[in-house]
C-alpha cells in the first residue's frame, strides 16, 4: 500500500488520462516515434511560452492591485504549478507511447536505466561492507552488556555471606 495513494485511486487516473491520449493518438494515425518525439517537443515549447506569457501577467497584476497582490501572487503559483505538472504529466504519457506503441525506448529512459543500475551494482558491496563494521563492534559490546548483567543478577553464593551460626 502506497501511502500518497493508498486506494489507487490517482493510479486509475492516471491510467484513464494514458489511455485517452492513446485513443487519441491512435485516431490521428500517429505510429510513428519521430512524430511522437516532435509532438513532445512541440508539447514542452508551448509549456515553457506559457510560462513566459503567465509570469509577467501575474507580476504585473500584483504590481496592479497592490492591496491584493498576496492573491494575485498565490493564485500565480497554482497557475504555474498546474502548467507544469500537467505538461511533465503530458510528456510522461508521450513517453510511454513511444516505448509501448511505437516500440522504441524514450531517450531520457535508455540513459537514465543503465546508470542507475550500474550505480547499484558498484555501491551494494561497499555498503554491504560498511554495515559489516558497525555491526560488528555494536554486537561485541551488546555480548558485553548481557554478560555483566548476567554476573551482576546472580544470587551470590554461600561463602560471600557469612552465615549465622
Amino acid at each position: 500500500m502506497k501511502l500518497n495513494d493508498p486506494f489507487g485511486r490517482m493510479a486509475r487516473r492516471r491510467e484513464r488520462e494514458y489511455e485517452s491520449l492513446k485513443q487519441a493518438l491512435l485516431k490521428a494515425n500517429m505510429t510513428d516515434a519521430q512524430k511522437a518525439a516532435d509532438l513532445r517537443d512541440n508539447l514542452a515549447k508551448r509549456s515553457k511560452t506559457g510560462l513566459m506569457v503567465v509570469i509577467p501577467i501575474i507580476v504585473i497584476m500584483a504590481l496592479v492591485f497592490r492591496e491584493y497582490a498576496i492573491f494575485a501572487l498565490a493564485f500565480g503559483v497554482l497557475a504555474i504549478l498546474w502548467l507544469t505538472n500537467t505538461s511533465r504529466r503530458g510528456q510522461e504519457y508521450i513517453n510511454r507511447y513511444i516505448a509501448e506503441e511505437c516500440g522504441q525506448p524514450t531517450d531520457t529512459e535508455a540513459e537514465a536505466e543503465p546508470a542507475a543500475l550500474e550505480s547499484q551494482v558498484d555501491d551494494e558491496p561497499q555498503a554491504n561492507e560498511e554495515a559489516q563494521d558497525k555491526a560488528q563492534p555494536q554486537a561485541e559490546a551488546v555480548q558485553e552488556a548481557t554478560q555483566e548483567s548476567s554476573e551482576s543478577s546472580e544470587p551470590k553464593k554461600d561463602s560471600e555471606h557469612p552465615s549465622k551460626g
